[in-house]
């Protein structure tokens, strides 16, 4: 397998981006997280690292998804993973070190909280797939963070590390499970993707 240098080093750079300019947001003065506000700025945030960085993934949900539908060879798509998380730490120690609240305890990961992360991933990816990662697919994320759905990213893990959440079973099963729900269901739209929808 070649390694692809280039990439890995935007994927850590794109995660440590939306770690850094959206997550860092959670503080008494700003806006919530899941507020519109916040959701846009994810958005743009994402649209612009896509954009930057032609070809990147930058949210685990998409590599565990092209990983697990077999367009992204594993041993990239692994390396890719953790290059999102590792950018993803630096940016929420940095901000932990800051003294801002990273990343809140996720609540238990449940049916309908893990059939909506299947559901978005699904979207998601069919989105991100057919239009390329681009300002289409951030503005699609914004909304999916507007109506409440949960793309556990990289940044979700790297915050959950900062501020030691670690420790908290349900944080981490909730937090991983979402993940890799959401990866199954981004898996889907690829497989299912090309027998539902008509090739352009």
């Amino acid at each position: 397998m070649e390694m692809n240098e280039k990439g890995m080093v935007a994927e850590a750079i794109g995660s440590m981006a939306i770690t850094l300019l959206v997550w860092g947001g959670i503080s008494e003065n700003a806006a919530p997280h899941d507020s519109a506000v916040m959701a846009g700025a994810a958005g743009v945030t994402l649209a612009i690292m896509w954009m930057t960085f032609k070809g990147s993934e930058i949210l685990p949900i998409i590599t565990i998804g092209r990983m697990a539908a077999g367009h992204t060879e594993w041993q990239q798509g692994t390396l890719n993973f953790l290059m999102q998380l590792l950018g993803a730490f630096v940016g929420a120690a940095i901000l932990a070190w800051q003294g801002e609240t990273v990343f809140e305890a996720a609540e238990a990961l449940t049916a309908t909280s893990a059939a909506t992360a299947l559901l978005g991933g699904f979207l998601l990816m069919l989105v991100w797939d057919r239009l390329g990662g681009g300002w289409e697919a951030g503005a699609f994320v914004s909304v999916l963070l507007v109506a409440g759905v949960t793309l556990a990213s990289a940044s979700s893990i790297g915050g959950t590390i900062a501020d030691g959440h670690m420790a908290d079973t349900d944080n981490f099963i909730a937090v991983f499970g979402t993940m890799i729900v959401g990866g199954i269901g981004a898996a889907a739209a690829l497989m299912l993707g090309d027998q539902i929808f008509e090739e352009e």
